[in-house]
């Protein structure tokens, strides 16, 4: 009886991690603000216990730091942090999608192009949410093609951390259109297997928002 409460309370605390992550990413909760134990436990109808270990899932993937005798917050990105995450998503991305090219197929392709057909129904709905959703979608699908295991865990580690800070960046498109031609141009690369523009196309991706450099733009919405 005792492992059957232990496993109710584990899969509520994931489940609470889950929402509370959305939360974030959906901009419903900001980033630096305070996340009250009591509060999410009203909230959520569970007990602080519950809660805590919900904070703790989401500490270990960065999303949240608890700060001694004040509490546990959403992390905030200072520009080193957003370079860095930027860094690693070039790095990793562009080996991850070069390895990719030769096992690409025709329903590899199909399923891409699926991707990008459903972001330009949410780019013709205007949903910034969505998009970033699928943008995720897009760049896991193929790393998750590369074929290096090891490659692949320490990518999928990232995501939360590279999807909170994908929720700031819509005020550096000029428009949701422009959004979806980057994954077009994306797509078409892919199709050419080009290994060198790849490597520009992707980079030009990961680094600017509508030919705008990201990392110079965010230090004053993203302090630590």
């Amino acid at each position: 009886m005792e492992d059957d409460r232990s496993i109710m309370k584990a899969s509520l605390s994931t489940l609470i991690a889950e929402k509370l992550k959305e939360d974030v990413w959906h901009r419903k909760i900001q980033l630096g603000e305070r996340l009250v134990e009591s509060e999410q436990a009203s909230r959520f109808d569970v007990s602080r216990s519950t809660v805590r270990e919900a904070l703790k899932l989401l500490e270990h993937k960065g999303i949240v730091v608890n700060k001694a005798r004040r509490g546990t917050y959403v992390s905030q990105f200072s520009r080193k942090d957003l370079e860095e995450i930027i860094d690693l998503r070039i790095l990793i991305e562009t080996k991850a999608f070069i390895n990719a090219l030769p096992r690409l197929d025709e329903n590899h392709f199909k399923h891409v192009s699926e991707i990008v057909d459903e972001i330009k129904v949410k780019a013709d709905k205007k949903l910034w949410n969505d998009l970033f959703d699928l943008d995720m979608k897009f760049h896991s699908y193929v790393v998750n093609l590369c074929g290096n295991v090891r490659m692949i865990k320490i990518y999928n580690s990232t995501q939360t951390q590279i999807r909170a800070y994908l929720g700031y960046i819509d005020q550096y498109y000029s428009n949701h259109q422009a959004f979806y031609k980057e994954h077009v141009d994306l797509l078409e690369t892919l199709k050419e297997k080009d290994i060198n523009k790849l490597k520009t196309v992707l980079r030009k991706h990961i680094e600017y928002a509508d030919n705008t450099l990201i990392i110079a733009t965010k230090e004053d919405n993203m302090k630590s």
